[in-house]
């Protein structure tokens, strides 16, 4: 399995996801959409492959879009100066720049319908579009099938990256865990109340054997805390753990992205009292040394 990975704006995404996460009080309230509603709810699914992490990603990208959108300004865009506009009038709308929802998918090499041929089926140009065709324009592109390809490789992109941040992991499944903690039970509805326990946390759930292998191979088959080879090949006496991060405890999820691989010494006590931890530890590539 491979991803083809055609990185356009996904580091600068990931900064976002990164930034949200980090200061998660300055965006209370765009985040309220992502779990308002009782969305938490879905949440509990043990283990989907589309994690828990990749829907928080697609919410941000969704929302990077949509800003992107209102930020357009349609004369200095399309470089309507009196120059612009006279290359405009004599030779069409293909001169004028795109909406940077267009670039993304010129870039993935994505078929869609562009503004021009939205702005052609209603009449219209360049020269007399404003901020509505724009809104119009977008409520199209969500709706379409492009755009949910799009979504697909931007969001499996920018989970490439970030899975193997453990840091940034943790600070998402806090972000998780604080939501949960203050959620209300009885106001979620069809809730499979088997997969909690009274308290209203998760019961554990091991995880299957496709997450099993994401975490052993993004940990390198070495405890994160101590660095002792899990792998069996140098000692068969160490037994890998899929520790959760955040603690099921703690309102912690049975999400892939909440796993972390530990020995059995640091599982039982570095981690006894169920804090959240993890490390930055990480191999490099080569020394430089």
């Amino acid at each position: 399995m491979h991803i083809e990975a055609k990185f356009y704006e996904t580091y600068y995404l990931c900064s976002i996801v990164d930034e949200i996460l980090k200061n998660r009080f300055e965006h209370i309230v765009a985040l309220e959409a992502f779990h308002c509603d009782g969305q938490w709810a879905g949440w509990f699914s043990p283990y989907k492959k589309y994690s828990v992490f990749h829907q928080f990603i697609e919410f941000v990208v969704r929302n990077v879009h949509s800003e992107q959108a209102e930020e357009v300004e349609l004369p200095s865009c399309y470089s309507m100066t009196d120059l612009g506009r006279k290359i405009v009038t004599k030779f069409g709308d293909s001169f004028a720049c795109k909406l940077p929802i267009e670039n993304a998918f010129d870039h993935h090499g994505i078929d869609y319908q562009s503004f021009a041929d939205h702005l052609a089926d209603l009449g219209k140009s360049y020269l007399d579009a404003d901020d509505d065709d724009v809104y119009d324009f977008m409520n199209e592109i969500w709706l379409s099938e492009s755009y949910e390809k799009l979504m697909d490789q931007t969001v499996g992109e920018v989970f490439h990256v970030l899975f193997q941040n453990r840091k940034l992991l943790l600070n998402f499944n806090d972000y998780m865990s604080s939501i949960l903690s203050g959620a209300t039970i009885e106001d979620a509805e069809d809730l499979d109340h088997t997969l909690l326990s009274p308290r209203g946390t998760l019961l554990r759930v091991r995880p299957p054997k496709w997450a099993q292998r994401a975490v052993f191979y993004r940990d390198r088959g070495r405890c994160v805390l101590c660095d002792s080879d899990l792998s069996g090949l140098a000692n068969i006496e160490n037994v890998e753990n899929y520790d959760h991060i955040v603690s099921l405890a703690q309102f912690g999820l049975n999400d892939v992205s909440n796993l972390q691989l530990l020995c059995v010494h640091c599982n039982q006590i570095e981690k006894k009292d169920g804090a959240a931890i993890t490390s930055g530890r990480y191999q490099s590539w080569y020394s430089i040394d």
